[in-house]
């Protein structure tokens, strides 16, 4: 029962991680635009092949892998323009990540309960939020991969956290 608690945050935490996505602009493949989805999926990037493309210009000319993500595009991505609700995934994406980490460090290294105090748990999760936001500038404007944001972003979690839980141990 105690190690059922955890493993229930994480699956909150990946639920949360399901509900973001990351918008590529037809034009411009590098720009892209962190997203909340309507309903959770685990696909992440989406880009229309469809716009993208100048020689295609029907549905029917599409491949089969490209008319499945013109399809996922057409469903996710609504309005072309940011929204101002999108900032919000930043948060969840920190959130979530933070609760997936914090509750596989307690589930691996800490066999007992830990607590994390209020204040801690807003400065950790400013922390990373003010980092997921830099992170999320770099990742916008230039090459850079989704996997080494998402790393980049967990490896500061586990920086963060590992010690305060080490203390309650």
């Amino acid at each position: 029962m105690k190690q059922l608690i955890p493993i229930v945050w994480i699956i909150i935490g990946l639920v949360l991680l399901t509900f973001i996505g990351v918008k590529k602009h037809p034009d411009d493949l590098n720009n892209r635009m962190v997203i909340i989805k309507h309903r959770p999926n685990f696909k992440l990037e989406f880009y229309s092949p469809l716009q993208s493309s100048k020689d295609v210009k029907l549905f029917e000319d599409l491949s089969i892998e490209e008319q499945k993500e013109e399809q996922l595009y057409q469903e996710f991505i609504k309005r072309k323009e940011a929204r101002t609700i999108d900032n919000l995934a930043l948060v969840f994406f920190q959130f979530g990540i933070y609760l997936i980490v914090i509750n596989l460090l307690q589930l691996i290294f800490f066999r007992r309960k830990t607590k994390i105090k209020i204040n801690r748990f807003f400065s950790i999760n400013g922390i990373g939020l003010a980092v997921a936001m830099g992170i999320y500038q770099i990742y916008w404007t230039e090459d850079i991969a989704l996997w080494i944001v998402i790393t980049i972003q967990i490896i500061l979690n586990i920086i963060l956290i590992f010690p305060r839980l080490r203390k309650n141990a």
